[in-house]
């Protein structure tokens, strides 16, 4: 058993005995801050270490039918989640963003967030996340390493710009698009001694960079041919949906079943605009920053090629462009219809 009591909890749930309770847990990297709510609203909280299994034998030990466990995701991950399912007790992971607010700013502590979740979820004020697999989330977190590799040597690049920049060096030609030519051109500079070490150490660091994202990225096409073949084969019949954008989409919604209309899943991308209302009059306002903000810029790039390629969609564009007057808007709404129809060939077993 953990340092902990619980005898103040099993006194607190006594005078409710068989009734159902709820817990909400705000849940830390040390330490997990624990409510457990009685049918008649009141609350009792216990703060317990940062083990999973230590804290689901404490809550199996309360005795209580256990309505419900929920807590925020977060860095943590889905560990606790997993461990409170294999136990047979209904547990919600709720996007930090979908709980309620108040108006007003007040008092925030760990113990009064852990009973904010138990009264939200006793209320159903809470939707659930969907909890990916160890294996989905093994091949999620490979894709998320290729974006951080990507934006790594973006960064380098600019970090060697930077340096020519500062000591008044011209670029070589060829750093547009980054030729060999162009990093070969790098390497000859006539630079001072000091800033030459500089940018050699910057150029062995990009010349890593590469090396790393071929390697994630054979390791990516490897997991995509075992597991994904067959709708990633169907979604690269769209053109300008080429393997990355296809890869990122199917292994970010790794579940697609899990959505049961289309306007899920543009909110879940970030590509649904809110709406506002106001008497008779409706009107479709800027799209909410949420969703998953890499995938959304890849799928607005393959709209791009999309349009250009696609005579009836290009047609679409233009109607667009010349209703709302922004080129910006057009390509959103069409990368909107891009996802929907990737979801759609992602649960079929059609072409584009």
């Amino acid at each position: 058993m953990a340092k902990y009591s619980l005898s103040r909890v099993h006194n607190f749930l006594e005078a409710f005995d068989g009734d159902e309770i709820h817990v909400g847990i705000d849940v830390h990297k040390l330490s997990y801050s624990v409510a457990v709510r009685r049918a008649d609203g009141a609350c009792e909280t216990w703060v317990a270490p940062a083990k999973p299994y230590d804290l689901v034998h404490a809550l199996l030990e309360l005795g209580q039918p256990i309505k419900r466990v929920v807590y925020e995701s977060g860095p943590t991950g889905f560990g606790l989640c997993r461990a409170v399912g294999e136990a047979g007790i209904d547990c919600w992971v709720v996007a930090p963003s979908k709980i309620p607010r108040p108006v007003i700013a007040g008092a925030k502590t760990d113990q009064l967030d852990c009973i904010k979740l138990a009264e939200y979820a006793a209320k159903g004020l809470l939707k659930p996340i969907a909890i990916p697999t160890v294996q989905e989330e093994g091949e999620r977190s490979m894709i998320r390493r290729r974006m951080q590799v990507v934006d790594r040597i973006r960064c380098t690049k600019r970090r060697i710009k930077s340096l020519l920049l500062y000591v008044g060096v011209e670029e070589p030609p060829g750093l547009v698009q980054w030729s060999k030519k162009g990093i070969d051109a790098l390497s000859v500079l006539q630079l001072d001694p000091t800033t030459k070490l500089t940018l050699d150490s910057l150029l062995r660091e990009l010349s890593y960079q590469k090396a790393e994202l071929e390697e994630v990225g054979s390791i990516l096409r490897l997991i995509m041919l075992e597991r994904h073949e067959e709708p990633m084969k169907r979604l690269c019949t769209i053109p300008g949906v080429g393997p990355t954008v296809a890869t990122t989409f199917l292994l970010e919604i790794f579940r697609p079943e899990r959505f049961q209309r289309q306007e899920e899943l543009a909110s879940y991308l970030g590509l649904a605009p809110t709406v506002r209302q106001r008497g008779n009059y409706t009107s479709r306002s800027r799209l909410v920053p949420v969703g998953q903000k890499r995938l959304r810029s890849l799928l607005v790039e393959a709209t791009w090629i999309w349009q250009s390629k696609e005579p009836k969609v290009k047609a679409y564009y233009n109607k667009l462009v010349a209703k709302t007057g922004v080129s910006q808007k057009a390509i959103i709404a069409i990368a909107r219809r891009l996802a929907i129809l990737l979801w759609h060939l992602s649960l079929s077993h059609r072409t584009a």
